[in-house]
């Protein structure tokens, strides 16, 4: 690491999983980080989320893979199901295709717990909770991020402060959220109280002509759940919030019909949340001066692929190289980030959007029409022009 590296103060709004993952990248890049965090600590379990190997391939750089196999549970199997008829067809199995990318699953707060340790490992106190950011300005080469109660000052300003963020409101004025005529559902289920062929580590969508369902299992303490996430089509509930609280009986009215594995689910869910599906439509730039964005900030998308976390690692990584390559010109490393990420984070929103129209489509309504639907959009064929150009990405060495 050179001199100018470790002289250099980078402040990061967020310890969400993009900036923490940016804050462990820099760290071992040499520079000095700090990362400032609204929540006064890390309190739930929270939802499941999904890891593919684009996200892998980063954090197994950090030295993070064992950790992360131990908390994850690796799913070998993959399926599609109808949303009434149950009937399945398969995706992969990875006993049959061994070079498959299957994705870890696991809980977010562990995943969260996780890098936070290592932050703090490398750099105890890097992590300020309950340091609400209000906004920033920036003068003579030096930011001042302004927090309720206090300030701080660094070279550098990264926004990680995800979908209401303070920091891209400095950079570009405020966004209002546009709805996606969508509602998400999700929650956790004790598999205990589920029959055993829903037990099984597979992965697994329901899929149907205004709705579908991801499932799979994760861990939680010496326990296993099943994450429940269901998205529906619903122009009546435009709440943003993940902390929303959501019934049983309300869910279920929603899921109405769908085959009794998906009742059996809903019925016995526990934390159950809702909030509607918004995306932010794309930024005029990321960037001005020594402050950028990284992850939802800038690049709001919709979970029907999988990547809004991906893509946060993503980021990380890539700022990170262009921060430590540039380092004599803080802005034009920004420049280089941002001219890097988002051509590739756009598309992935876009094919991100894309995707309802296929999880929920007219076809899906009966069987006979489902069968050659199905067996069209999700063939081997159409799944690998799909994925594969998402998974083989490596933030690692993409050009700067």
């Amino acid at each position: 690491m050179s001199a100018q590296q470790k002289s250099q103060r980078i402040l990061i709004a967020g310890a969400g999983i993009g900036g923490l993952v940016a804050a462990l990248c820099l760290l071992r890049e040499g520079f000095d980080v700090d990362v400032f965090e609204q929540a006064p600590e890390l309190r739930e379990v929270g939802a499941g989320l999904w890891l593919s190997a684009n996200g892998i391939r980063v954090l197994a750089h950090l030295g993070l893979e064992d950790t992360l196999k131990a908390l994850s549970i690796e799913c070998t199997e993959r399926m599609v199901r109808h949303w009434n008829s149950g009937r399945a067809w398969w995706l992969y199995k990875k006993e049959s295709s061994p070079s498959t990318n299957a994705p870890y699953v696991l809980l977010r707060a562990h995943l969260h717990r996780m890098l936070m340790d290592a932050v703090e490992a490398i750099k105890p106190g890097a992590i300020r909770l309950n340091a609400k950011v209000t906004g920033f300005h920036q003068a003579d080469g030096r930011v001042r991020l302004d927090l309720a109660g206090g300030s701080a000052e660094g070279d550098v300003l990264i926004g990680a402060d995800g979908l209401n963020s303070k920091v891209r409101e400095g950079i570009v004025g405020p966004m209002q959220g546009r709805f996606t005529n969508a509602l998400a559902w999700r929650g956790l289920v004790p598999v205990e109280r589920l029959a055993g062929h829903q037990r099984r580590p597979v992965v697994t969508t329901w899929v149907g002509p205004t709705a579908h369902v991801t499932v799979y299992p994760v861990r939680w303490r010496d326990s296993e759940l099943l994450t429940f996430s269901g998205q529906v089509e619903r122009a009546d509930w435009t709440l943003e919030s993940w902390s929303e609280k959501g019934s049983v009986e309300e869910c279920l009215n929603d899921f109405r019909g769908w085959h009794e594995d998906v009742v059996e689910m809903i019925a016995n869910v526990e934390s159950l949340h809702k909030w509607g599906l918004f995306v932010r439509d794309a930024l005029p730039r990321w960037s001005v001066g020594r402050v950028s964005l990284l992850g939802d900030a800038c690049h709001s998308m919709v979970p029907y692929l999988g990547q809004g976390v991906n893509m946060a690692i993503e980021d990380a990584a890539v700022l990170s190289r262009c921060l430590a390559r540039y380092s004599a010109d803080p802005e034009e490393a920004l420049r280089r980030y941002e001219g890097a990420r988002r051509e590739r984070t756009s598309r992935v929103a876009q094919g991100s959007a894309d995707m309802q129209h296929t999880f929920h489509h007219p076809d899906l309504a009966r069987l006979e029409t489902a069968v050659p639907y199905i067996e069209s959009q999700w063939s081997p064929q159409a799944s690998r022009a799909r994925f594969d150009w998402i998974y083989g990405y490596d933030a690692l060495g993409a050009p700067i």
